[in-house]
């Protein structure tokens, strides 16, 4: 006797669908009922195994994203305690900030300006370039270019506290000169490092992408003579050497 066919499987397979209806109907239709009623009956039915496949559905995508999420937590935590990732063949990749935001290390603190206060985003100037150079696309380019993002600093000695409100939100607290801190942008997971400026009005956040993406982003904030005006400057410096543009943004002081 010949064996059956793989492509018979998916026939069985709508033919024990179709006959669990059947049996299932068989229970919720009256005996002698209409052919309408019949119809109406399996309707009903139908749609109420659509609903259970589509919650079923759901369950899985939310396992799955709860998963992704703890193996990114997991991930930052064993790239922070064990420090950077060599690839199998010895090899590592140092990504050096360019030099438009290198800055000296202040071992000292000397005249070092109080960066505590609050800033709303007033002009942003080539963001979108350096969005797009990271892989974002375009509606949520366009979201966060119109969003006015308030940033509240809170400087006391060497501890830096920064938390951001707006279409990105974010709560780190920095050591200057400390050990690296896990920060984290939607999907993307950071190792931050600060160092103050040189000329002592502002710091150099160094951020290495250890999960989510690759290279650096080099983020340098100063503070205005004046302390009305706080900018900052951004840009991306991948593993393979390519640059993104350098976004700068000016905040206004509101309190």
């Amino acid at each position: 006797m010949k064996a059956r066919s793989s492509g018979g499987g998916a026939g069985d397979g709508t033919v024990v669908g179709l006959l669990l209806v059947s049996i299932s109907a068989s229970f919720f239709v009256p005996h002698g009922a209409s052919v309408s009623d019949i119809a109406r009956t399996l309707h009903v039915l139908i749609e109420r195994i659509y609903v259970v496949s589509v919650l079923g559905y759901l369950s899985v995508l939310f396992y799955k994203q709860h998963r992704q999420s703890s193996r990114i937590k997991l991930d930052a935590e064993l790239h922070e305690r064990d420090g950077p990732r060599v690839a199998d063949d010895g090899s590592y990749v140092v990504v050096s900030p360019p030099e438009s935001l290198n800055a000296d290390e202040e071992e000292e603190d000397g005249d070092i300006v109080n960066l505590t206060g609050t800033f709303k985003l007033a002009k942003n100037i080539d963001f979108d370039k350096f969005l797009e150079a990271q892989g974002i696309g375009w509606a949520l380019r366009s979201a966060a270019n119109k969003a006015r993002p308030v940033h509240k600093i809170t400087h006391r000695g060497r501890t830096l506290r920064i938390q951001i409100t707006g279409i990105i939100t974010g709560d780190t607290t920095y050591q200057i000169g400390g050990p690296p801190v896990t920060s984290q942008i939607r999907d993307r997971v950071f190792s931050d490092t600060v160092f103050l400026l040189s000329s002592g009005n502002g710091i150099r956040v160094e951020k290495k992408c250890v999960s989510g993406g690759d290279g650096k982003i080099f983020v340098v904030r100063q503070l205005s003579r004046c302390g009305s005006e706080l900018t900052m400057r951004s840009k991306c410096v991948f593993e393979d050497g390519r640059e993104s543009a350098e976004a700068v943004q000016t905040f206004e002081r509101i309190s």
